[in-house]
């Protein structure tokens, strides 16, 4: 368990980060190295962006527990083991002390920071390499966008409870004096960098890197959280009319078949460098499960093959997306696919033409007959907005579950309150209060959490 400071260990952070993926570096750094001096030409600034990748891979991050604990907040997963962060987590009732949140704050601001690291060096050495500045561009804006959706109130552009967001590279002493932007500069900055990512990045046919389609991809669904409808399905159409992705033939092959036609961006792990979900999903008991009422027998019913990465043992529902068993981990994680671009475009033509969902709906089907062929939704199934939010929930449960997305989704379309039976305060996570401590006052915390 995580117990490093982010203001106070970030240069610690980097200075490991940059030596565990590639032998690139002929030299290997210790904890006495400064981070600054781990990029020094073209050859180990590559390294360095090998390394935003193994940050990423963090099992508190995209290898486990970050994809997870919106599952769980957004209550498509239950808490069945003995981890206090979990069922914290699961009530959607999240203390500042819990240590899930503390973990993904140091997350999230590592990726930041080690990104702010690789720009700054690409301009102080005069390096020309678009492909690493691009990536960190790109990762800058997601470890942002991550901090804002769960630290920040990302729904209200008028709030001033954004989040920290940094740009220049941080020591111990500079982290210090970051204060909380507001929303709507959090995401003025998280598109400021997608957009130059995207003029840096070529599109290209690897799903496990960062391509500029998977920087489209993201801004799309940024201008969907947004409430930017009219963005939002100018980049999902680019990434939709991109022939190198295509859905899948059948759901569950993105898990079975390694970059897949569907991925956008998957996160690849090897046995090396595996990554933690069946830790925590393939025990017995396992530390969470699916719900079964709400979410895995309403599927099970249908005869829905997106019910088939679930396992029911009669006691509880084991997730099997990630694998079957604890050894198993060198499955990959689904960062972007192409059905969630179909989604995120449904949504944003249902909010913006509510009196027409037509369009809206066909994207919808989309992804609804791929797995289940006899069933489309009808415009009698969706006679208002209301009714289609209803619908579209349910669907991007069953097509993205357990891959990150559900309590956003339902914080996103104003759903979490009544859902959850939970205050409105409650529908952002509290900053970290080892955060708050340290900061000394130049960070504020949520509102309620004092």
């Amino acid at each position: 368990m995580k117990k490093i400071n982010i203001y106070v260990c970030l240069y610690m952070l980097l200075a490991i980060t940059f030596v565990s993926c590639d032998d690139i570096l002929d030299t290997k750094l210790d904890d006495e190295v400064p981070a600054e001096t781990a990029i020094t030409d073209g050859i180990s600034l590559k390294s360095a962006v090998v390394g935003l990748y193994d940050i990423m891979q963090s099992e508190t991050y995209y290898g486990g527990e970050f994809v997870l604990a919106q599952e769980l907040t957004g209550g498509i997963a239950d808490a069945t083991g003995f981890q206090e962060r979990f069922a914290q987590l699961d009530k959607a009732i999240v203390p500042p002390s819990n240590t899930y949140i503390q973990n993904s704050w140091v997350d999230v601001y590592n990726l930041v920071n080690a990104s702010n690291l690789i720009l700054s060096k690409i301009d102080e050495l005069q390096l020309v390499d678009d492909a690493s500045k691009g990536t960190a561009l790109f990762c800058r804006a997601l470890g942002h966008f991550d901090a804002l959706r769960q630290f920040g109130q990302f729904t209200d552009l008028n709030s001033k409870y954004g989040i920290p967001v940094s740009t220049q590279y941080l020591d111990s002493k500079s982290a210090l004096t970051i204060s909380r932007a507001t929303v709507a500069n959090s995401y003025q900055q998280i598109i400021t960098d997608l957009n130059a990512s995207i003029t840096l990045l070529k599109y290209g046919s690897s799903r496990f890197t960062i391509t500029k389609a998977a920087a489209e991809a993201l801004l799309a669904r940024v201008y969907l959280y947004k409430g930017d409808n009219d963005n939002a399905i100018v980049y999902a159409n680019k990434v939709i009319a991109n022939a190198t992705y295509k859905l899948n033939a059948k759901y569950n092959d993105i898990y079975d078949v390694e970059g897949s036609g569907e991925a956008i961006f998957e996160l690849q792990f090897l046995g090396t460098d595996g990554n933690g979900f069946t830790e925590i999903l393939s025990v017995s008991p396992p530390e969470i499960s699916a719900n079964y009422d709400d979410f895995f027998e309403p599927m099970d019913a249908d005869n829905d093959p997106r019910s088939y990465r679930y396992y029911d043992d009669s006691k509880v529902v084991y997730v099997d997306k990630y694998g079957t068993n604890d050894s198993q981990i060198d499955n990959n994680s689904i960062i972007i696919k192409l059905s969630e671009i179909y989604l995120i475009r449904a949504e944003a033509l249902a909010k913006k033409n509510p009196n027409n969902l037509t369009l809206a709906l066909a994207d919808l089907n989309v992804v609804r007959t791929r797995a289940l062929p006899s069933k489309p939704f009808t415009l009698i199934d969706v006679p208002n907005l209301n009714a289609f939010i209803t619908v579209l929930l349910d669907e991007s449960g069953r097509e993205l579950g357990f891959e990150g997305h559900r309590w956003f989704s339902i914080v996103r379309l104003g759903r979490a309150t009544s859902l959850l039976n939970i205050p409105a305060f409650r529908t952002v996570y509290p900053i970290p209060q080892n955060e708050i401590t340290v900061a000394k006052g130049v960070l504020e915390q949520n509102p309620d959490y004092n």
